[in-house]
């Protein structure tokens, strides 16, 4: 007799939900377990039922999708994931796919790419459908500057850190030496390094880069907000 593998569905939107139901029901050897509407309750439920595959968005409330299997990963790492997901932003899209999970799909193909991507995922095999891999493809020169952009950041310390995220904030370097209680020339000699480590040159774009980078900021920082 062969096992059933448990799955979970994570998604913010009923219809979609609904829609997978009866194509996954006749799967043979397979189970879905539960269903969550938002990240944080797929991750409790994900916690209390032990899935074997978590069918999951990327963009939910409360908790995304990509947190949401960092989370349940730290616990449960045979955990298996496939994403089915709408068109991210590209920062969010690059943090899933540096998750590695077991499968993509986009929402507007799966209805028809669902079962072979469970068939392949169940099978210990990786699936991506066509649309994701032309999707990646078409953007990977701006995928490839997030993750330089990443390990640009990765290269500075706690305080410069601190000091690019309140740049960020459009605060001065006056203003900065006061609430990190640091002279004005120290928060210079901060800002010279920060920009020869991130390769740009003079306040305007270190600016730009500190705002237009905020959400890798926050990725670095001890808190979830700059």
């Amino acid at each position: 007799m062969c096992n059933t593998n448990s799955i979970l569905l994570v998604d913010d939107h009923p219809i979609v939900r609904s829609a997978l139901i009866p194509i996954i029901d006749v799967i043979p050897n397979t189970q879905i377990i539960g269903q969550a509407e938002d990240g944080e309750d797929g991750y409790q439920k994900a916690v209390s039922l032990s899935p074997q595959l978590i069918i999951a968005d990327i963009e939910m409330p409360k908790m995304n999708g990509v947190e949401m299997v960092k989370k349940i990963k730290s616990i449960a790492p045979n955990t298996k994931v496939i994403f089915i997901t709408s068109h991210s932003d590209l920062f969010t899209f690059e943090e899933a796919l540096s998750l590695d999970v077991d499968g993509y799909i986009f929402k507007e193909n799966a209805m028809k790419e669902i079962r072979s991507c469970i068939d392949a995922v169940l099978q210990n095999e990786k699936f991506t459908c066509e649309k994701f891999k032309q999707f990646i493809q078409i953007n990977q020169k701006k995928i490839d500057r997030i993750r330089k952009n990443k390990l640009l950041v990765t290269q500075l310390t706690k305080t410069e850190l601190e000091v690019l995220g309140l740049i960020s904030k459009g605060k001065s370097s006056p203003q900065i030496a006061d609430q990190l209680f640091k002279s004005i020339k120290t928060i210079e000699n901060h800002r010279y390094n920060i920009c020869k480590k991130l390769e740009v040159t003079g306040n305007n774009q270190l600016l730009t880069f500190a705002v237009k980078q905020r959400k890798i900021l926050a990725e670095f920082m001890e808190t979830d907000k700059i």
